[in-house]
């Protein structure tokens, strides 16, 4: 066998893997204890950059691509593969291509320094909050790719893109891509040493932590506080030894908030990575430990960060579970807290303000955006697709200061193309310490007649009580392979015929909705793959059971209680158990 047919044979082997999952959010796999990675999973990355790049270059003369990473052991060895399939990419489509290593990265940096560098696209080295032995990455958009029904610069590329991505790498396992094989051969590691092999770019990372700083003063309209006193805070942060690790604290202390790091040595987690959870030696919840060294510290507040820090878990200072703040409950504080900021800076919305929501998202963050009067879209489970219909609904002449994505509370910051844990630990510092934005939120309260909120200097506490929170719950359920499409058919079937006769007595109508991509549709096409609620209307206030498949774990469905009324919602979770069950044994 040649050279070539192993390298096939290699990324056939990869693509077999159980543990892969592709999707438009990136690729995952376990690619083991490192520094190292194996044959089968260089070729998959070979494979993976090449098809991307040749996608991001096509029809440039010259082009800049950026390779960043969280501190995962076998970050390094991968993020070298994917730039030799970069090499091969832009060979293929005869474009000169400059790669910079951005190094140990957070993901809202690297998106960041796409746009602020001008490249034409990107990857980011992680697999966000799974175990260290697993790694991925995930591909963005170039300065180059913007468009009205696209992605903006520096987001994830469009699930339309990403497909296109996915199957050319399945073509080049098929053999039907010779093109690849002899690009390959030809990117020795000569040429990779001298496009990759210098080490992290330094001048070129600085101008995007830069950028970066900014970006975010010009969001939250906050100075720079140079050699002046920090005057915010403390925070104590925890980045577990991930790619917040350091920048998080340089970035709020540029602002003026004291941080207060621990367990911040890069690649040595001191915890399970995802923090939003259980600790097995313990059988404590994860955030206990921060909510204690919170209060250990004399901290205002502490975060929890995920490995490439788009995600933060906030908790107050405590001892105990009454600590932790649920990520909904940040999601809808974070929300009232990007409306509240926009009224004072004077913006005029003319029925053009809008937030963009999730399908998996409390009905709490939808309540919040109609005490601001904004206009909720929704849109299937996915961070992109929030992005992405941000950026459409932004063409269309709507404001739209912040999107929610997923169950985990997520939140997208006004023009930031991904969900960021550092702009929530800087809104929770706001909230906290800035008087006017805490007064505006108890403004918004007041003129929509919700009682009376504390009077005095209001703090992070008193406007997280303040914020409606619904009974919400997640359920994990197993069934078998059932095509997506004909089980909701079938909780659509018993919901109406088993189910609503009794729940009549308590609600006034219902309704089933689709999500797909970034439409709701009333009827499902395509794959049926999206997520899908039953609403339900008690007259005053809206409730829901949510339930998506999984794409990637055959039978695997998460379920989500939501409801505005806590007494109610046990009930709604016997609901959608019997609705799932009903569909799981239905017959034929």
């Amino acid at each position: 066998m040649t050279h070539s047919d192993i390298t096939i044979q290699q990324l056939f082997c990869a693509l077999e893997d159980s543990a892969l999952v592709q999707s438009f959010s990136g690729v995952r796999t376990r690619f083991g204890e490192g520094p190292g990675i194996s044959d089968e999973h260089s070729a998959l990355a070979w494979a993976y950059g090449y098809a991307y790049a040749r996608q991001a270059l096509k029809g440039l003369l010259k082009g800049t691509l950026l390779v960043g990473r969280d501190p995962r052991p076998t970050g390094e060895s991968l993020a070298s593969a994917l730039a030799r399939g970069f090499l091969c990419g832009a060979l293929a489509v005869k474009c000169k291509v400059r790669i910079l290593d951005m190094g140990i990265i957070t993901t809202p940096l690297i998106e960041t320094a796409v746009r602020s560098l001008k490249a034409s696209g990107g990857v980011m080295v992680t697999a966000s909050h799974n175990p260290l032995n697993d790694n991925g990455f995930k591909f963005l958009t170039g300065v180059q790719s913007s468009g009205a029904v696209n992605a903006p610069p520096g987001a994830l590329l469009s699930a339309s893109a990403m497909g296109a991505v996915v199957d050319a790498v399945q073509k080049i396992a098929s053999g039907g891509e010779p093109g690849f094989a002899a690009c390959l051969e030809s990117i020795d590691e000569q040429s990779l040493q001298k496009a990759f092999g210098d080490g992290e770019d330094h001048r070129h990372r600085i101008k995007a932590e830069r950028a970066y700083l900014d970006f975010l003063g010009a969001e939250w309209g906050v100075q720079p506080h140079c050699l002046k006193p920090l005057v915010l805070g403390p925070a104590l942060l925890d980045p577990n030894g991930g790619a917040g690790c350091g920048i998080a604290a340089r970035v709020l202390e540029h602002f003026g908030v004291r941080a207060i790091e621990v367990n911040a040595e890069p690649g040595y987690p001191e915890h399970a990575i995802d923090t939003d959870g259980i600790d097995p030696a313990s059988g404590r919840h994860m955030l206990i430990r921060v909510s204690r060294a919170a209060l250990r510290a004399g901290a205002r507040f502490g975060i929890a960060f995920d490995y490439d820090a788009d995600r933060g878990n906030i908790v107050l200072p405590g001892m105990d579970d009454s600590a932790i703040i649920q990520p909904q409950t940040v999601a809808t504080m974070n929300v009232g807290l990007a409306l509240a900021h926009r009224e004072i800076a004077g913006k005029k919305s003319n029925g053009k303000l809008a937030i963009v929501m999730s399908d998996a998202t409390s009905g709490s963050c939808e309540k919040v955006a109609s005490y601001f009067g904004a206009k909720v879209f929704m849109v299937e489970t996915g961070e992109i697709n929030v992005v992405t219909r941000m950026h459409q609904l932004r063409q269309e002449g709507y404001e739209v200061p912040v999107g929610v994505e997923g169950a985990n509370g997520g939140t997208i910051f006004g023009l930031a193309t991904c969900r960021d844990g550092l702009q929530t630990a800087l809104c929770a510092a706001l909230a906290d310490e800035q008087p006017a934005l805490a007064r505006q939120w108890a403004k918004a309260l007041k003129r929509n007649d919700l009682g009376q909120v504390p009077g005095g200097l209001l703090r992070l506490p008193e406007v997280l009580s303040s914020v409606p929170v619904h009974f919400n719950k997640m359920l994990r359920i197993q069934g078998p392979a059932i095509p997506h499409d004909e089980l909701k058919s079938r909780m659509e079937n018993c919901f109406e015929k088993t189910l609503w006769p009794d729940l009549s007595s308590k609600f006034k109508s219902y309704k089933f909705v689709n999500f797909e991509g970034t439409a709701t549709v009333k009827k499902r096409t395509g794959d049926a793959t999206g997520g899908w609620r039953v609403v339900l209307d008690d007259g005053k206030e809206k409730s829901f059971i949510f339930a998506r498949g999984s794409r990637t774990e055959a039978g695997v469905w998460r379920m989500i209680v939501d409801d505005p009324n806590h007494s109610r919602g046990p009930e709604l979770i016997k609901v959608a158990n019997a609705m799932m069950a009903a569909a799981i044994s239905a017959k034929h």
